[in-house]
């Protein structure tokens, strides 16, 4: 769609990529890295063409399915699409994308499960594709599958491309979330006193293992109940870490031990929806967000939650000096170039929060969500994705060029980092 709100004819460029999308976009050229796919499990079996009428009007809802992206003679930018491209059948695991036009940004796969429900897979280039935009765009596909549910405005027939964030105002960010430095956001507990509460490491934990929800090639995915990860989360929070940076931590160890490194990468996802001044602009799908990267020293004494805390500060100091470099996709592509030339052992982390929130009413319809991130091929490395659905914290662990019996070694980390069943079952501060 054109500025103008006009649909734009075949082939048409539509805008350039902004700096951030166009790394994304070069990222995922270069070397594979940051497709997004999120697997969903709804009750109830739909058929053929209830899936097609589905997909046509969720693709004809949102503009942003139909771009690709092309090169110009300064950089990259999204052309419409062209002629005769569409979404096409959809039946078992068929894929319903549409094809031609160059690569396509977005792939769905449908298939039904033994017990009468119907599963689906959508996976999103990482330049249209950011934590809010995934769980945004499944409710608006499950809008066009169940019914949109009634909630006073039927919404836009026809939703908007987000700007181009490099002609907007950048503001940093005031106030952090981290729960491990400085300037914690208030109600971030405090480490609490009185001996062998606020130190030590997380012990081995026995009888209780996270539920594993799948695992193929050198991906595994853990899921911790409802009841475990909000203990976690306030076991995490007494020690001035959240659940995120801590497991963050314990698998960049791993990684440094996997590659005899004393030093790995690690890049987080910071979503930048509530950093510009125009904010009010940024409520659709897209990818709106960028990877903060610090490089963490493994082993170097301590204990682990010290370390994690150590971390925490230095991912937490990069997020807070991040400005938008407005360089240009020239030197956008250079710098990932060198970077994938470094071939620094590197964890990429995406904390996706509660997708109950984006699903809205459809989430008592939807049984099961998980969402992984693939990690590409510019060195030896994995990429974490954390999110919450139906309170219970789902850990989405892909990895690239660490061979094999990595998945279950640091399945096997994730699991001796977490607390003992007796803390997690416990009350925690007196609360039932």
């Amino acid at each position: 769609m054109r500025r103008d709100g006009q649909a734009p004819g075949a082939g048409d460029r539509v805008r350039g990529l902004s700096d951030t999308e166009a790394l994304f976009a070069y990222a995922h050229a270069l070397t594979g890295q940051g497709r997004i796919t999120t697997s969903f499990t709804v009750d109830g079996r739909f058929s053929r063409g209830s899936i097609e009428r589905a997909v046509r009007q969720w693709t004809g809802r949102l503009p942003l399915l139909s771009l690709r992206i092309a090169g110009t003679g300064d950089g990259l930018c999204f052309r419409g699409p062209a002629s005769g491209q569409g979404a096409e059948d959809a039946e078992g695991a068929e894929d319903v994308a549409g094809s031609g036009g160059g690569e396509r940004l977005w792939d769905l796969r449908v298939g039904h499960g033994p017990s009468g429900d119907t599963r689906f897979a959508l996976s999103l280039h990482p330049a249209i594709g950011d934590a809010y935009s995934t769980g945004r765009l499944v409710r608006l596909l499950l809008d066009a599958l169940l019914g949109a549910p009634h909630t006073g405005s039927a919404g836009p027939a026809r939703e908007a491309l987000p700007p181009d964030t490099d002609a907007l105002t950048y503001e940093p960010g005031v106030g952090c979330a981290c729960g491990g430095c400085g300037s914690a956001v208030p109600g971030v507990p405090g480490v609490p006193g009185g001996p062998g509460r606020g130190r030590g490491t997380a012990p081995a934990r026995h009888g209780l293992g996270p539920v594993p929800g799948s695992r193929a090639d050198d991906a595994v995915t853990l899921t911790l109940t409802a009841r475990e990860s909000r203990r976690l989360r306030d076991w995490c929070a007494q020690r001035r870490v959240t659940a995120g940076g801590y497991l963050t931590s314990v698998l960049a160890e791993a990684l440094a031990r996997e590659t005899g490194r004393g030093e790995v990468a690690v890049a987080t996802a910071m979503s930048l929806r509530r950093r510009y001044a125009e904010r009010t602009l940024i409520t659709e799908p897209g990818c709106v967000q960028t990877m903060v990267g610090a490089r963490l020293r493994a082993g170097t004494g301590g204990e682990p939650l010290g370390r994690a805390r150590a971390h925490t500060t230095a991912l937490c100091s990069a997020r807070r000096a991040w400005r938008p470099a407005r360089c240009g996709h020239a030197a956008v592509r250079r710098a990932v170039e060198r970077a994938a030339e470094a071939g620094v052992p590197e964890l990429r982390v995406t904390d996706a929060g509660c997708v109950d929130t984006a699903l809205g009413a459809h989430a008592a319809r939807v049984t099961a969500l998980r969402t992984t991130a693939g990690h590409g091929g510019a060195g030896p490395g994995g990429s974490l994705y954390l999110s919450t659905f139906k309170g219970g914290l789902t850990l989405a662990l892909s990895s690239r060029g660490l061979g094999e019996g990595w998945a279950a070694r640091a399945e096997r980390e994730l699991c001796a980092a977490l607390p003992p069943l007796s803390v997690l079952s416990a009350p925690v501060g007196g609360r039932p």
